[in-house]
Parts: C-alpha cells; sequence; structure tokens
C-alpha cells in the first residue's frame, strides 16, 4: 500500500495503487510518517498522485505530520496533489498549513530512482 524512499536524510512516501486517505488507511500511514518524522531535521515528501479523496481523518493524519515536522525542525512536503483533495483542504481551510512543491528537489532523481 505505502512505498518509502530514503536518500541520505530526505525521504518520500508514496502510495502503490489508487487510494483514499480515510479512515481505513490512514492509521498506517500516519503510523509509517510519524516514525519518519520522529528524527529532527528530516525532509519528508509526500506524493499524493495516487490518492483520488482524503477525508477528515486523513486531512487529521496530514496535520499531525505537519506539527511534529515543526516540532522537530523537519520539513513535510506534499506534491502531485490531485484537484479533489486541494479542495477537501480548502473546504476545511487546511492548504495555508502545507508547502506543496512539483518535485521533490534537489534529491528528485536520486530520490525516485533509489
Amino acid at each position: 500500500m505505502i512505498q518509502v524512499k530514503v536518500f541520505k536524510n530526505t525521504t518520500l512516501i508514496s502510495f502503490e495503487k489508487k487510494e483514499n486517505l480515510d479512515l481505513k488507511t490512514a492509521r498506517d500511514f500516519k503510523n509509517q510518517m510519524m516514525d519518519i518524522l520522529k528524527k529532527p531535521f528530516t525532509n519528508l515528501f509526500v506524493d499524493l498522485e495516487k490518492v483520488e479523496n482524503v477525508d477528515a481523518e486523513g486531512l487529521s493524519t496530514l496535520m499531525a505530520g505537519q506539527r511534529l515536522s515543526e516540532m522537530n525542525q523537519s520539513q513535510l512536503s506534499l506534491f502531485n496533489v490531485k484537484e479533489g483533495v486541494l479542495k477537501s483542504m480548502k473546504r476545511h481551510e487546511l492548504d495555508s498549513y502545507f508547502f506543496f512543491c512539483d518535485r521533490p528537489k534537489p534529491f528528485s532523481d536520486d530520490l525516485l530512482l533509489v
């Protein structure tokens, strides 16, 4: 379900197949994300390309990751965010809490090939 790639202090989390980040999938995603963000100064990129929708539980999970990243002086970045996911964030006024990027640079080529 969730794929994790690591390159130095940068980690990429992505979904292997089309999913919704919801009550059913959020727990496993949250556990993996929190384990990564426990280490200070971590760069975590979350690839949401295969995530079709995010419900309140999924948004809560992303917010928990964002809060932990701030506490540990880390960076949580979202990329490949679909319009439906962005609309859910905007509807709950959470879009301003996240950093969105086009590609996980400067390690994008190395990280995506690992």
